[in-house]
């Protein structure tokens, strides 16, 4: 069954995570690896505008200026031709209520980090969009000194 993750939700019951620029990244990375794992669509789904130059791949989305990310999870759903094979993951009550009057079913942020955090991380990139992160965080080898 597909997923819409209210990722600004998520981060934010996540006593560790924060909602930073790193934080959306790496929450985008761990997702998308649990779709892989589960052979599912995890599509993910963020508050405002995207950073500049950053591609967080084709299952995260932003809702854009003016527009609030339970705006934009509702709107997905409604596009579906079946909703109810759809579980929307947040905390919001009223966003909770919404997609289960369009259909959908709702999973707590809780029950979904649990199963996020059981997946493996990857020992490497899996994509090429994953190696521009990890050039970012590690840096180039610069080889050994003269």
């Amino acid at each position: 069954m597909p997923r819409l993750v209210d990722g600004d939700n998520l981060l934010g019951s996540w006593p560790e995570r924060g909602r930073s620029e790193g934080e959306r990244r790496a929450l985008a990375r761990e997702i998308a690896s649990l779709a892989r794992d589960l052979k599912r669509q995890v599509v993910l789904v963020f508050d405002g505008e995207p950073p500049p130059g950053l591609d967080l791949g084709p299952d995260v989305r932003f809702s854009g200026r003016g527009h609030s990310a339970d705006d934009l999870v509702l709107e997905i759903l409604r596009a579906q031709v079946d909703p109810r094979g759809w579980t929307v993951v947040t905390n919001d009550r009223a966003l909770q209520d919404r997609c289960r009057h369009a259909g959908a079913r709702v999973e707590r942020c809780d029950a979904f980090r649990e199963r996020l955090t059981r997946a493996a991380p990857p020992e490497k990139p899996a994509a090429s969009r994953d190696v521009a992160y990890w050039m970012e965080v590690f840096g180039e080898d610069e080889g050994p000194a003269d």
